[in-house]
């Protein structure tokens, strides 16, 4: 995993909106696109995000690895118990369960 690229999938994207930043997740799904015409639903979901979320989605550029992830996050919000990559990694293994990313390998 640390040798590969994480892009956010083409159809998501970040936002800032009134101090607050948020991840927009398209509704695609079959029942999400019924619930959304009929329920009156809205059309994408927004997952707010905390400084640090925001911080390491918007590094995702198609070029940046994790471990180059991993020092500009410890050089933004330090790392003083030394868990920034496996909390990094773990984020990561999150965001990919909801499958919202794609990799590239280097």
């Amino acid at each position: 995993m640390l040798e590969e690229i994480p892009v956010l999938k083409d159809d998501l994207f970040l936002e800032v909106a009134e101090q607050e930043k948020y991840l927009i997740v398209p509704r695609s799904a079959w029942l999400e696109r019924v619930a959304t015409k009929f329920l009156k639903q809205p059309t994408e979901r927004r997952i707010k995000l905390d400084e640090h979320g925001y911080f390491i989605l918007s590094q995702m550029d198609g070029e940046t690895s994790i471990p180059e992830m991993e020092e500009r996050f410890s050089r933004t919000f330090g790392n003083e118990d030394g868990m920034s990559l496996s909390r990094l990694v773990r984020f990561l293994q999150i965001m990919d369960s909801y499958s919202w990313l794609k990799w590239k390998r280097e």
